[in-house]
């Protein structure tokens, strides 16, 4: 009775079992014919750096971590999908590394050295600096030096056309007219990367300036960098609390 019973049963279990395997053979063709997407590529090329020395200002890493992240985040996202043309992902750069420049009471002065390449001909580079103001526990823009930012560039801009018509000078071997694509001036505050620098007894004895590739010349001549002596006038224009570290 029970041997009958499972004969019974048994063409219906063989029924079911080569629709399974019919029903395995419609997926694995399915993937054949829809390969799945590829996962998104690993993260490569990324560095982000800053001295050690800052380690015991937490409002400046919090700054740094901070910067990192916003680095980080227009970065990671070309790696979810390969290119159709042109170099591979990990080829890709995207490079930050600070150093301290110059550390006066009130005041430290860091300069970072950023670098991309996310495909093309080439990668771009350029000098980014960062005051940070030590009481007020901020960084600064070179502007936020003063009382009178205006009064400021007007005064500084003079110097910084010569230093860098001087400059263009040493790379093009001749003069360049004003309105050639790169023989004008940019707007100083608007244009460079500007920092105080080179304290002699205890003040700032240069201002200091950097323009990247593209904005005095063209990629090929690189950044310009440029720096001037302080001139007398400038001290004045200063916020007090910054007055005693420059000359005047």
């Amino acid at each position: 009775m029970r041997s009958t019973r499972m004969s019974w049963l048994l063409p219906d279990f063989n029924a079911r079992k080569r629709r399974m395997k019919r029903y395995a053979l419609v997926a694995a063709l399915s993937l054949i014919a829809a390969p799945l997407a590829a996962a998104p590529a690993k993260v490569s090329g990324f560095s982000y750096v800053w001295p050690k020395a800052i380690e015991t200002t937490p409002a400046l890493v919090a700054w740094m971590k901070k910067d990192r992240a916003a680095q980080y985040k227009d970065y990671a996202p070309l790696f979810n999908e390969e290119p159709e043309a042109g170099p591979p992902l990990d080829s890709y750069e995207s490079q930050t590394n600070w150093t301290v420049q110059t550390t006066l009471p009130g005041l430290l002065i860091l300069t970072g050295q950023r670098w991309s390449y996310t495909g093309g001909a080439h990668g771009y580079g350029y000098t980014d600096s960062l005051i940070w103001d030590v009481k007020g526990v901020r960084p600064l823009p070179f502007a936020g030096l003063f009382t009178n930012p205006k009064a400021a560039e007007a005064l500084l801009t003079p110097l910084y056309c010569r230093a860098l018509d001087k400059e263009r000078m040493v790379k093009r071997g001749e003069a360049t007219p004003k309105d050639d694509i790169f023989g004008d001036c940019p707007k100083l505050f608007e244009s460079a990367k500007i920092w105080p620098d080179k304290p002699v007894y205890g003040k700032f004895s240069r201002i200091v300036m950097s323009l990247g590739a593209y904005t005095a010349g063209p990629y090929a001549e690189g950044s310009y960098d440029l720096e001037i002596v302080i001139p007398k006038g400038l001290k004045p224009l200063l916020k007090p609390q910054f007055q005693a570290l420059f000359p005047g």
